[in-house]
């Protein structure tokens, strides 16, 4: 009987250990499955902080840019830093339309070659090699969900073009639209200035701001103005809007010497000076009249 104890318990430890070494054999990727799936944004793309198109900007996908996604409901997904380890809708940085998020192909890892499997090295093949590029000493951080929208870039088309390198100026004119993002303008004529981060004569690099002038409109999502002239701060995301400026978003609208609009959080300044400010709208609560 003891001996069939002692047999018995000998049994259990070897099933023990071999479980334990079960376990630690298991890959890492095993052991935490991923969750939800890693798509790639088809255009540049806004988050939002609930499902639905009206719904208050968060930030700005950059075309190309990857984010982990899950809880789909009415053609949206709620989207996630792409390193995120917990599916916790809390953890959502918004949402965004499924339409323009294409799913990534998941790359599966290839088993390193054995000593027996190589191909031994030809003398044409040793040697120290080729560099294809630097080892760096620590992994680089991860990209955080989103782009300023104020870093991407203005493209504008006309019928002709002019620089003025002294003044660091481009001149469009003739049927010229312009496109910052949502944002999309219209005009006779536009004039593009430019700022340098460096010390050459020549550098656009970046706009600092565009004057538009004559029948001056633009449009960004539902809100839509006209005016004689228009001047855009591309860094600040700021409309001034001059010469009889008229903002219309559906049934509302806003008239007045001076209407500044600010892209980012659609508020309204609106200044009447020898005009008298004209207001027609179901009042907002974000909505500033000077």
């Amino acid at each position: 009987m003891k001996t069939r104890n002692k047999t018995l318990l000998k049994t259990v430890r070897h099933t023990g250990i071999l479980l334990i070494l079960a376990l630690l054999l298991v890959p890492a990727q095993a052991m935490a499955q991923e969750w939800g799936e890693v798509r790639e944004a088809t255009v540049n793309l806004n988050v939002r902080k609930a499902p639905e198109p009206g719904a208050e900007h968060v930030v700005t996908l950059a075309k190309g840019q990857r984010v982990r996604t899950d809880f789909p409901q009415n053609g949206w997904l709620a989207v996630f830093e792409l390193g995120e380890k917990d599916r916790n809708l809390s953890k959502a940085v918004g949402y965004a339309n499924a339409k323009y998020l294409k799913v990534v192909a998941v790359e599966e890892k290839t088993a390193p070659q054995t000593a027996q499997q190589s191909t031994p090295a030809s003398k044409a093949d040793s040697g120290e090699g080729e560099i294809k590029a630097p080892v760096a000493a620590t992994p680089p951080a991860p990209i955080a969900v989103g782009v300023d929208p104020s870093r991407l870039p203005v493209k504008i088309t006309s019928d002709r073009m002019t620089y003025d390198e002294t003044g660091k100026v481009i001149s469009f004119v003739g049927h010229v639209v312009a496109s910052h993002g949502e944002l999309t303008l219209w005009a006779d004529k536009l004039s593009a200035y430019l700022a340098s981060s460096t010390d050459k004569k020549f550098s656009a690099d970046s706009v600092d701001r565009i004057v538009a002038e004559g029948n001056v409109r633009a449009k960004k999502g539902t809100s839509e103005g006209t005016c004689g002239m228009l001047t855009y701060f591309v860094g600040q995301q700021l409309l001034k809007m001059e010469q009889n400026p008229k903002l219309q978003d559906g049934p509302n609208s806003l008239t007045g010497e001076v209407i500044n609009f600010h892209i980012k959080d659609d508020r309204s300044e609106v200044i009447g000076g020898k005009q008298r400010v004209k207001a027609i709208f179901m009042t907002p609560g974000n909505l500033k009249v000077q």
